[in-house]
């Protein structure tokens, strides 16, 4: 199917709604659930999604076990041994996905758009190259499903982790993807996965040094960090808009659920962009233990904060807690044995006074002012 064959006239956006969620409808109406079976395999999607799934979860639990092995012996913290496993595994994903899309597309998909060249017309148009779809079903799905699932599989560790808004925007870029793979956009999909995997490569090297990197060299944070900045400024202002995602807006075969999905997604990347990140760092953190960067805005940028980092600052306050109590409690300068003797003094003292309380009032002499420290002393 071409690209070609698109109807003229304002886009029908309820029915671009009901072209994405068919696949829901087929389900809930049961008459209609052989002809799901025969458009869509159902039970193939999920199976992949489901064992891609496991096996990502395997593979990953099983190459952190043995990264942090070989890092007991290295100087690295406790703390930072599990990001730093997550990092290697990021980026040997992320190259081996750019490796295969980046081949991929120069013998598949070029060949193809090379073929149909003088068909397309440019830019503001339903024409667009970006649109082209899939000659090659069957292997387009499988490796859109494999890189789904990666990103499914990194959004369940980021909400494990508590990071929210990196959880959130792998969500929303799922359900893009989702999108694409519907209307089997390939080049769609291959351009704009190679285009952010090449920027994940160079984000997750930076963070993977930062980690190396010793307290003292802030100069070098700093250079990582506006490495970082300028990257993502390149990727998701230069690029991305002007390639994909105003192509996608002014379309004439507009889609409704793509551009919501890709929207979304671009303006909470926008949110969590690291320009951001640090202004925020700047207002809200005010303290050197309200961050895992520990007062500097490039480690904050570059570093995340992960529950073992959590566990290590909570741990590093108790022990400074009880260092200073303990500080405080030896900073007396009396000699433990005049203290003691002073202490055992006053309790005599105490004791002698009671009694000669209890004996003026069964003497009666309650109501005369006597001197008791005389007394005792003249008892002593």
């Amino acid at each position: 199917m071409s690209i070609l064959d698109m109807k003229s006239g304002p886009p029908d956006y309820w029915a671009e709604i009901g072209n994405f969620f068919l696949p829901l409808k087929y389900l809930i109406t049961n008459d209609r659930f052989d002809a799901l079976l025969q458009n869509i395999d159902l039970h193939y999607l999920i199976n992949a999604v489901f064992w891609i799934f496991v096996a990502l979860s395997c593979g990953f639990c099983a190459f952190q076990r043995v990264f942090q092995f070989f890092l007991k012996s290295s100087n690295i913290k406790y703390f930072k041994r599990k990001q730093f496993a997550r990092l290697i595994w990021n980026i040997a994903f992320y190259g081996a996905a750019c490796l295969f899309l980046h081949f991929y597309n120069e013998f598949m998909i070029l060949p193809q758009l090379m073929k149909n060249q003088g068909r397309y017309s440019l830019f503001y148009s339903s024409e667009n190259l970006i649109f082209y779809r899939s000659h090659h079903f069957e292997k387009f799905q499988f490796y859109s499903i494999f890189i789904i699932t990666f990103y499914l599989h990194g959004a369940m560790l980021d909400f494990k982790e508590a990071d929210i808004l990196e959880a959130a925007s792998k969500g929303l870029y799922l359900l893009a993807l989702i999108a694409i793979d519907v209307y089997r956009y390939e080049n769609y999909f291959v351009g704009l996965n190679l285009t952010l995997g090449l920027y994940s490569i160079l984000a997750e090297c930076l963070s993977l040094l930062a980690l190396q990197n010793s307290n003292r060299n802030r100069l070098i944070y700093q250079m990582f960090m506006g490495m970082r900045i300028a990257a993502w400024l390149h990727v998701f202002i230069n690029l991305l808009p002007f390639n994909y995602f105003i192509p996608t807006l002014f379309a004439k075969n507009f889609k409704l659920p793509l551009n919501v999905a890709i929207w979304l997604w671009y303006g909470l990347s926008i949110w969590n962009s690291p320009v951001l990140q640090y202004f925020y760092h700047q207002i809200y953190h005010t303290t050197p233990s309200d961050c895992s960067g520990e007062g500097s805005a490039a480690k904050c940028i570059l570093m995340k904060d992960t529950s073992e980092y959590r566990h290590y600052k909570a741990l590093k306050r108790a022990y400074i807690e009880v260092k200073l109590a303990h500080e405080k409690a030896t900073s007396n300068p009396i000699p433990a044995t005049e203290s003691a003797s002073a202490k055992t003094y006053q309790a005599i003292k105490c004791v002698m006074m009671l009694k000669r309380k209890l004996k003026r009032i069964r003497e009666g002499r309650g109501a005369e002012p006597e001197d008791d420290n005389e007394e005792i002393s003249a008892d002593s």
